[in-house]
């Protein structure tokens, strides 16, 4: 049986979190942009990606990869929440649920496409205050928290899809 398509209207929270996501991907390009004449041609780069160097550094060209890649997300989370009907649910969607199975699930989106951003802005004020403020050491209290927040949205929604009949 295929499910119901029915068009979910966005509410004004939900432009909101949208908003909100976008401001985080321009100042994560802000932040480059400022920085960019200060930091050395060599920055560290989480993840060891793209530069494939042994000791984590790449050219300070590589910062721009995260807003790319993070806005790319963004755009594409966007399109997708407007078919909410392919994606999986938890349980078999009727007419009766399939309304708010739907507004659960693009909001569940909104939020991971917000935790990106977020993570894109981590990534990128990381890279720079390592580099800038190496007494900061923010790494260490920032990178442990990125599976909670990854995490902590599909909870919610599990158990607020579980609460549908």
């Amino acid at each position: 049986m295929q499910p119901p398509k029915i068009k979910i209207a966005k509410t004004p929270f939900d432009s909101i979190i949208e908003i909100i996501t976008l401001c985080f991907l321009i100042i994560s390009v802000a932040i480059i942009t400022y920085y960019d004449a200060q930091l050395p041609n060599q920055v560290p780069i989480y993840f060891n990606w793209p530069s494939k160097d042994i000791n984590g550094m790449g050219a300070k060209n590589l910062l721009w990869v995260s807003p790319i890649i993070c806005g790319i997300i963004y755009l594409a989370i966007l399109k997708l929440n407007q078919y909410p009907w392919i994606f999986n649910y938890p349980t078999t969607l009727t007419q009766d649920n399939a309304k708010q199975h739907y507004k659960l699930s693009t909001r569940l989106l909104r939020w991971i496409n917000l935790i990106v951003a977020i993570s894109c802005l981590a990534l990128t004020f990381a890279t720079i205050a390592t580099i800038l403020y190496p007494r900061l050491n923010i790494d260490n209290y920032l990178f442990p928290t990125f599976p909670i927040l990854f995490i902590l949205p599909l909870l919610v929604y599990l158990i607020q899809a579980s609460k549908i009949k």
